[in-house]
C-alpha cells in the first residue's frame, strides 16, 4: 500500500537520479552566462597584460644578437641559468594570469 502523500514508492531509483541530474543541469546552464562573462573578462585581462608586455618589449638588436652568437660559438659567453629560470617562470606566470 502506498502513502497518498508520498508516492515515491512507485518511483524507481534511476528516475530519481535522472530528475536530480536534470535539476543540476538546469542550475548549471542558468549560471553559465555569468560564468562565461567572468571567464571572458579574465581572458580579456590576460590578453591585455600580454599586449602591454609586447608593447614594452624593445625591438631586436640584430648586431647584439650576432655578437652574442659569436661569443657563444667561441665559448666566451657566460650563461646565468638562475636568471634564465627566473625569466621563464615570470613568462609562465604571465601566460597563466
Amino acid at each position: 500500500m502506498t502513502d497518498p502523500i508520498d508516492n515515491r514508492a512507485n518511483v524507481t531509483r534511476s528516475q530519481v537520479l535522472g530528475t536530480e541530474q536534470r535539476s543540476h543541469a538546469k542550475a548549471v546552464s542558468a549560471e553559465s552566462p555569468a560564468v562565461a562573462r567572468s571567464d571572458a573578462s579574465l581572458q580579456s585581462n590576460r590578453l591585455q597584460a600580454v599586449r602591454d608586455a609586447i608593447e614594452h618589449t624593445p625591438e631586436i638588436d640584430s648586431s647584439r644578437v650576432a655578437s652574442i652568437r659569436e661569443r657563444i660559438a667561441q665559448g666566451d659567453y657566460p650563461v646565468n641559468v638562475e636568471h634564465i629560470a627566473q625569466r621563464f617562470t615570470a613568462f609562465e606566470k604571465l601566460l597563466q594570469g
